[in-house]
């Protein structure tokens, strides 16, 4: 849509849509309900998403500095328990939601201003500011300008680093500096404006850098032109490879690979060729909460998510669908979207990290030393392109295909081999 300069599609039904298993479908609606109001959504309910801050920094997968460090010294200023304390103003959710995981913080302006831990890291400690009326500040401006805050915090942080590395022309009239807070809030509005040195950043961090030249390139924090979320690849190595193969980019949505690392299940801080099937399976069980448009945070509340969403889609159309159909629904949406990318030039090398991820250790933290060299990634990557059935370079094969009924798109439309 954006390449087309196209903002939002509109659509205006003249008829209503019949749910075939009414009284089926509340009793789903009515046990999800209660069990949303479980231990398994306690920080959505009662902090929200910022209270990831403080965790993150406790185990040294918070990215400060432009991924310089994995904490951050002044983490108890920003953290969502400091938050709510100081700024809280009220609680807010989708409508008939249980859960209400939405904060609204008191702004300087004298109204309220929504924050996610998404925006909190990337207008904060990945930009070296520590005082939260300024990141509200700042998370007000790209709301008002409609920029997204991940890949603005991200691009102002290499900016940052750039600068401060004298590498980066035109900085000086913004003062752009780790930890400048007149820095950032003048950043943005020129960003949104095309003022200046803002024109260049609103390209985002990749573009900026193949402008300017240089070893700036070796600070763009981005996989395929997204920025990365605010998750330390190198303390989180499932999630370093999601990162690193996801059709979209450094995408946190798209990919639940990070939940392999928290829970224990895999050691976080080493790699491994058990991480492929991880990856492939957390996209494809994301790409059907999507499509199913269950929210994220509801998907702990599934005893068997695949079973029971194929119950809850059943009653709603009247369909026979199995939980196997389900799951294979998830794996052709994926396998669609990259070849959508092959089709558009996507070439193995796209399938990486940044320079900076696999070359340097982590200073501070829990982590500290722990490095990702490239070929822990590459052993990760080529374990992903077996477990999704492609060929060692990463591109779809015509069986694959066959195997998922997509065998009509292949051909002219897309490019199979590399």
């Amino acid at each position: 849509m954006g390449s087309k300069n196209l903002k939002a599609i509109t659509l205006c039904g003249d008829h209503s849509i019949t749910v075939a298993d009414p009284a089926g479908v509340d009793k789903i609606a009515g046990a999800l309900r209660e069990r949303s109001l479980g231990s398994l959504t306690d920080k959505y309910r009662k902090i929200g998403t910022v209270a990831n801050l403080a965790v993150f920094n406790r185990l040294g997968t918070l990215p400060t500095r432009n991924f310089q460090q994995s904490t951050f010294d002044d983490a108890d200023a920003l953290s969502g328990e400091s938050l709510t304390e100081n700024n809280f103003s009220r609680r807010h959710g989708c409508a008939a939601c249980t859960i209400r995981c939405e904060r609204l913080f008191k702004a300087l302006d004298g109204g309220e201003q929504r924050l996610e831990y998404e925006t909190l890291f990337a207008l904060g400690p990945l930009c070296g500011i520590d005082n939260p009326v300024v990141v509200l500040q700042a998370a007000q401006l790209c709301d008002l300008y409609g920029l997204d805050t991940i890949s603005t915090g991200g691009t102002l942080a290499w900016a940052m680093e750039c600068s401060e590395r004298r590498l980066l022309p035109g900085a000086e009239e913004l003062g752009l500096k780790f930890g400048q807070a007149d820095a950032l809030l003048a950043a943005i509005p020129a960003i949104a404006e095309g003022h200046g040195l803002g024109a260049l950043l609103a390209q985002g961090s990749r573009r900026a850098a193949i402008e300017i030249g240089g070893e700036s390139m070796h600070w763009a924090m981005h996989v395929k032109g997204l920025e990365l979320p605010g998750y330390e690849p190198r303390s989180l190595k499932t999630m370093a490879l999601g990162l690193a193969v996801s059709p979209r980019g450094a995408c946190h949505n798209r990919s639940g690979a990070y939940e392999a690392d928290f829970s224990g299940e895999v050691d976080r801080l080493r790699a491994d060729s058990g991480r492929g099937v991880l990856v492939a399976g957390s996209e494809d069980f994301a790409a059907v909460l999507d499509s199913l448009i269950v929210c994220k945070f509801l998907r702990k509340c599934f005893t068997d998510f695949y079973s029971e969403s194929a119950n809850l889609l059943n009653k709603l159309t009247g369909w026979d669908y199995s939980s196997a159909e389900l799951e294979r629904a998830g794996e052709r949406i994926h396998n669609l979207k990259k070849l959508f990318n092959m089709r558009e030039g996507w070439r193995t090398e796209h399938d990486w990290l940044p320079p900076r991820l696999l070359t340097e250790t982590l200073p501070t933290g829990v982590a500290q030393g722990i490095g990702l060299p490239a070929e822990e990634l590459r052993e990760m990557i080529q374990s992903y392109y077996q477990a999704r059935g492609w060929d060692e370079f990463g591109f779809i094969t015509e069986d694959k295909l066959k195997q998922l009924g997509l065998s009509g798109v292949s051909g002219s439309e897309f490019q199979l081999s590399k």
